[in-house]
C-alpha cells in the first residue's frame, strides 16, 4: 500500500500534466475533421419475399470515413451498409459495395471514402414449406427383461421451412434422444426436435413423446392357421397360413393354431373370377395385448367362387 501511495504522490505535478496533455491530444485528434478512420457497421441485405440467402455472408463491413467521429452516435441512427436484392431472381449474385451503399446521418458530417470488402457474393433460393414425419430417438436400454414396444410422437408430423434445396433433402425430423435407461413402465415426456441445419426452421420447437414398454418378447412361428370363409360358396387358396407373432418370454407352452383366427376381410370383390386379399389374423387364445401378429405368410390369398355342378 505504501509503494502505491509513493507512486501516486511522487512527482505528482508532472504526472498530472502528462495526463492533461494526453487527454487534450486525444480530443484534438478525435475531433479532427480531416482525419480518416475505419469504423465497423452492420450489413443489411434486403431480399425478395419468399427468398432466402443460402451461403455464408458477413454481418458487418469496415467503412473508411473522413470527419470528426466525435459527432456521431449522439441521438442519431447508426450507419448501415445496405444491399438491395428485392428485385433479384434465384441464383448467385456478385454485388459491389461502394460508399453509396452506406447510409449515414448527414448531421454527422462524415464522408464515406471506401467499404471493405469491396464486393460480396450472395446466393438466393426460394423458400418452401413441407410437412415431414417425426421420428422418436431413444437412448439407453430398459430394465432387464423389458423392451420398447412402440414410440408415439404427438403431433406425428411437423412443418419445416427453408431453402428448397435443403428442404428437398429432409425425409423427416428426429427428436433429441429420449432416455429409457432402466425403465420398466412407459415414458411420457416432451422432447425437442433435433434440427441441425441452421437454414431449416420448424413450426414446433418440441413435441410430446410416449414410449410404451413391456416384458421382453420372442418371435414364434405358428403354422397351419385355418382361414375361415363365412360364405361357403368361396374357395380360398391356400386355405391355411403361417403366423409369426411376438410372444412374451414368460409363456411356457408354445402357441397353437387354435389360439388364432384368420378370416377374409369384409367387402371382398366377388365379381372377378379370382381376387387377391389379405387375410385378417387375430390372437384369440387369451386376453393378452402383449401378443402381436408381426407377419402372415403368404400375405395374400386367392379367393374365387366355388364351381357349380
Amino acid at each position: 500500500m505504501g509503494v502505491l501511495k509513493n507512486l501516486l504522490i511522487e512527482n505528482w505535478s508532472l504526472k498530472l500534466t502528462a495526463v492533461l496533455v494526453a487527454v487534450t491530444l486525444w480530443l484534438v485528434v478525435r475531433g479532427d475533421s480531416a482525419a480518416e478512420r475505419v469504423i465497423t457497421v452492420p450489413l443489411e441485405v434486403r431480399v425478395p419475399r419468399f427468398m432466402e440467402i443460402t451461403n455464408e455472408r458477413p454481418s458487418t463491413v469496415d467503412v473508411t470515413v473522413r470527419g470528426a467521429v466525435s459527432n456521431i452516435w449522439f441521438g442519431q441512427s447508426l450507419p448501415t451498409c445496405i444491399v438491395d436484392l428485392q428485385s433479384a431472381d434465384e441464383g448467385e449474385h456478385i454485388l459491389p459495395l461502394s460508399p453509396s451503399s452506406v447510409r449515414i446521418p448527414r448531421a454527422t458530417g462524415l464522408e464515406v471514402l471506401s467499404v471493405r470488402p469491396a464486393r460480396i457474393t450472395l446466393k438466393l433460393e426460394r423458400s418452401v414449406t413441407r410437412e415431414v414425419p417425426v421420428t422418436v430417438t431413444l437412448r439407453g436400454d430398459p430394465s432387464p427383461g423389458f423392451e420398447v414396444y412402440s414410440t408415439t410422437a404427438n403431433p406425428p408430423t411437423v412443418l419445416v421451412v427453408g431453402p428448397r434445396s435443403r428442404i428437398d433433402r429432409i425425409g423427416g425430423v428426429a427428436t433429441e434422444p429420449v432416455s429409457v435407461a432402466g425403465a420398466r413402465d412407459g415414458v411420457d415426456t416432451h422432447a425437442k426436435l433435433d434440427i441441425r441445419d441452421s437454414f431449416v426452421r420448424c413450426n414446433a420447437e418440441g413435441i410430446d413423446v410416449a414410449v410404451e414398454l413391456g416384458v421382453r418378447r420372442r418371435l414364434q412361428t405358428i403354422r397351419q392357421v385355418q382361414i375361415q370363409a363365412e360364405n361357403h360358396d368361396l374357395v380360398v387358396a391356400p386355405p391355411r397360413v403361417t403366423v409369426i407373432a411376438l410372444v412374451p418370454s414368460y409363456y411356457r407352452e408354445p402357441l397353437t393354431p387354435a389360439d388364432f383366427t384368420a378370416r377374409l376381410p369384409d367387402g371382398v370383390d366377388l365379381s372377378a373370377t379370382a381376387t387377391k386379399v389379405r387375410p385378417e389374423v387375430r390372437f384369440t387364445g387369451r386376453s393378452d395385448p402383449t401378443v402381436v401378429v408381426r407377419e402372415v405368410q403368404p400375405a395374400e390369398v386367392t379367393v374365387r367362387r366355388r364351381a357349380t355342378k
